[in-house]
């Protein structure tokens, strides 16, 4: 399963409670310069949340990173976890239906969304 997580701002999670389809719809690629400004303006960016979220996955002894890419791997499992942080958005990549990382995200707050790839 193929996600990102994004950080809704306060004033837009009503709305999105009520109409959940439209964090896709305002969510954009950020392909120029509109595009991004438009992210800017209903989503937040994920510097503090990110930290939170690192320093929780880089205590596991399954942890590893190679050039921007966070990995998690069960080998008795044999399930993977894959992440890559961006300003606006962590995308993630895991084994199944599974959405460990959304789960995870959601405890610190709220106005964390999901948005299927």
């Amino acid at each position: 399963m193929k996600y990102k997580i994004v950080y809704l701002k306060d004033k837009y999670v009503d709305m999105v409670d009520v109409y959940p389809q439209l964090v896709d719809l305002l969510y954009t690629r950020q392909n120029n310069t509109y595009e991004t400004k438009q992210v800017e303006l209903i989503f937040k960016p994920l510097g503090e949340e990110k930290e939170k979220l690192l320093k929780s996955i880089q205590q596991r002894d399954d942890y590893s990173y190679y050039h921007g890419i966070h990995q998690l791997y069960n080998p008795i499992t044999e399930d993977k976890v894959t992440l890559t942080m961006n300003e606006y958005d962590i995308d993630v990549e895991e084994n199944g239906q599974n959405h460990i990382i959304f789960d995870k995200m959601k405890a610190f707050s709220k106005n964390f969304y999901m948005i299927m790839t």
